[in-house]
């Protein structure tokens, strides 16, 4: 299967103790160019889960910018989740394999999609820490203003309080 990728960025957050890398494809058989999506922000403390937090400080994010908010949908959900523990317990390394496949899974669960991204990240850090960096680099920036409307978002403890995080974008 044969896929276009838009960029594959990997950039070392030093000051935030952040690894974190961004991926955008088109899936096969679209016409459209590779979405983005998802967004950040700054202001008070929210509460709710981990993936509540990053939802809300994306489309913050989003909202700053003129975009309509990213909708949490429990397929992209659970495939970020999944990639998540996967890096977590070191059975994949941290990066985007399997993104080609977790991007078609979703493509097929919902009926087409005309463009998916990730982003993924790792570090000592709460929802807006992770958002705030996602943000401030230009690969992740550019996944998190995309043309998407569906995100799904997952994070897992690895060693001491090392967190990984997977946000999965789609347009549908």
């Amino acid at each position: 299967m044969t896929r276009k990728f838009s960029f594959f960025v990997l950039t070392c957050f030093v000051a935030l103790h952040l690894m974190a890398c961004s991926r955008a494809a088109t899936p096969a058989g679209s016409a459209a160019g590779p979405g983005h999506g998802a967004a950040a922000g700054t202001g008070s403390e929210v509460s709710g889960s981990m993936n509540d937090q990053i939802l809300y400080y994306t489309n913050k994010f989003r909202a700053s910018k003129g975009l309509p908010p990213l909708k949490q949908e429990i397929n992209c959900k659970l495939l970020a989740e999944k990639h998540s523990q996967d890096m977590a317990s070191g059975k994949t390394g941290f990066g985007h394999d399997g993104f080609e496949v977790r991007a078609a899974a979703i493509s097929k669960v919902l009926g087409g999609a005309s463009g998916a991204a990730e982003n993924v990240a790792y570090g000592t850090l709460d929802a807006k820490g992770v958002v705030d960096g996602w943000i401030n680099s230009p690969g992740h920036r550019k996944n998190m203003l995309g043309d998407f409307n569906l995100i799904g978002i997952g994070y897992a403890q690895g060693k001491g309080r090392i967190i990984y995080f997977t946000q999965l974008f789609i347009k549908h």
